[in-house]
């Protein structure tokens, strides 16, 4: 959904990578917006005045104005982004899957302005504001490694926890973060400031993304 909650924005993801806009209370198609090869998730800026397609295929971020549905720009990163995450401190970040890394964007500047080298395939990204800490989910060995900006963009790695196998998306609420893992059907319930796993929920088959509902 769009930030006001009026549209649905949907990429098709091809070789003519193209984004759809559909009006949310009709379903009707308002807008067809071209993009790179693959697209991928298309999320939004914190404060809604940019969205974002990961372009998997061209290894690229678009960068669209949500009202007027024009490109601004299109960003070079990684090989093979899947999502651009947002985060409170106007940073967007870009799981870089076949890169093994995190691109950062700054939302205000449209520049990429650095890169987190991660030595693993990255699922999901996610910025926890009280800590400071990007937690970055390591589905293949069932972890999250979080970093701390040491300056200027320079994430360095803080610790690392073990969740459980296909480790992916992240949420937090508070103190307490979510962590969807894939290939172990559960849920971890994490307490952030103690880094450790207070609860583990069987769930569903394979579960992907976790929403919190305030």
């Amino acid at each position: 959904y769009s930030p006001d909650g009026t549209e649905i924005w949907t990429s098709q993801m091809d070789a003519d990578g193209t984004v759809l806009v559909y009006n949310a209370s009709d379903y009707s198609l308002k807008n067809t917006i071209n993009v790179g090869e693959d697209p991928a998730e298309v999320t939004f800026s914190a404060d809604g005045t940019k969205a974002y397609v990961c372009n998997g295929g061209s290894n690229t971020v678009t960068v669209i104005n949500p009202a007027t549905k024009a490109v601004i720009t299109t960003l070079n990163v990684g090989l093979d982004p899947v999502g651009a995450w947002t985060s409170s401190i106007g940073k967007m970040f870009i799981d870089n899957e076949a890169g093994n890394s995190i691109s950062i964007i700054d939302v205000a500047a449209n520049t990429v302005v650095g890169t987190i080298n991660l030595g693993f395939m990255p699922g999901y990204a996610a910025y926890h504001t009280s800590s400071g800490e990007l937690w970055v989910s390591d589905p293949d060995n069932g972890k999250v490694t979080y970093f701390l900006d040491m300056g200027s963009n320079n994430w360095m790695k803080h610790g690392e926890l073990a969740t459980g196998a296909g480790a992916h998306a992240i949420a937090f609420n508070g103190n307490t973060a979510y962590i969807t893992n894939q290939m172990a059907n559960t849920v971890s319930v994490v307490n952030v400031t103690s880094h450790t796993v207070s609860k583990t929920i069987n769930v569903g088959k394979k579960p992907n993304g976790i929403v919190i509902k305030l």
